[in-house]
């Protein structure tokens, strides 16, 4: 690896630092975090600025910058999720009267892009732009479950024994059902996802939505887990997805 290679790898692990627990960070905690050497992260830094990747906050640190978005904008747009499932979740999920998600698949887990109101709000660790392992909600579990087994076995490196089997137990449930049933992402919350597959037949996202455990009996669990299912194979179609001339389509995962 040459040296200007290896220069782009710190910068872009220090860009990777950030995440939704280190919003600001400062040169010594970049350093800590990278294992860049102090010196080179305070100089990365400073082209990282200039080119807009990163942005000065006053004298708390850094913070990522603004023209990410512009690269970020971009990736949204090509794989065209926003707007495959935008119709859908408006209109054959109003009845649900809860809070809809949309999430994109990303190599280390998912991010949320939309988070529509639907009815009532209540409190949700979900913002969008957040990042999430697959393993921490329902729509990353319904990406899982998708996902063929070389493509997961990255989520479950370095997770306890009692995380892999209910990931395990949410992929088995998904074929039976179609979507996702759990309650891991928040306390007192249950929460119900199904993938959105492209073209191809590969995984690109997830619709989900929940409400309070008290509210969701098992009646309602599965009549909004059907909603939700049902949407999400309209948001796949609308990808162009069918199962007929998908290629290996006997060998994927889809929405029942």
């Amino acid at each position: 690896m040459t040296a200007t290679v290896r220069s782009v790898a710190k910068a872009v692990a220090m860009l990777q630092a950030f995440d939704s627990q280190h919003r600001l960070l400062t040169v010594r905690e970049l350093s800590a975090l990278t294992g860049v050497p102090r010196s080179t992260c305070h100089a990365l830094c400073q082209t990282l600025v200039e080119t807009g990747l990163l942005e000065m906050h006053g004298a708390e640190g850094y913070q990522l910058g603004q023209s990410l978005a512009t690269l970020g904008g971009q990736v949204i747009e090509r794989t065209g999720l926003v707007d495959a499932t935008l119709g859908p979740v408006s209109t054959q999920l109003a009845s649900t009267r809860t809070e809809i998600h949309v999430a994109q698949y990303v190599p280390t887990g998912i991010v949320y892009l939309l988070r529509l109101q639907n009815g009532r709000r209540l409190p949700n660790r979900n913002r969008t732009g957040r990042h999430w392992p697959l393993h921490g909600s329902a729509c990353g579990l319904a990406v899982y479950a998708t996902l063929p087994a070389n493509a997961r076995a990255p989520h479950r490196e370095g997770l306890p024994e009692e995380t892999l089997a209910l990931m395990d137990e949410a992929a088995v449930a998904f074929v039976k059902r179609g979507y996702i049933v759990t309650e891991v992402s928040q306390e007192g919350f249950r929460s119900v996802g199904a993938p959105v597959l492209d073209q191809h037949g590969d995984v690109v996202g997830a619709i989900g939505t929940g409400d309070a455990r008290n509210l969701m009996n098992p009646q309602r669990t599965h009549e909004i887990g059907v909603a939700i299912r049902r949407a999400a194979e309209t948001s796949s179609r609308a990808l162009g997805f069918l199962p007929s001339l998908a290629p290996d389509a006997s060998q994927k995962r889809r929405p029942a």
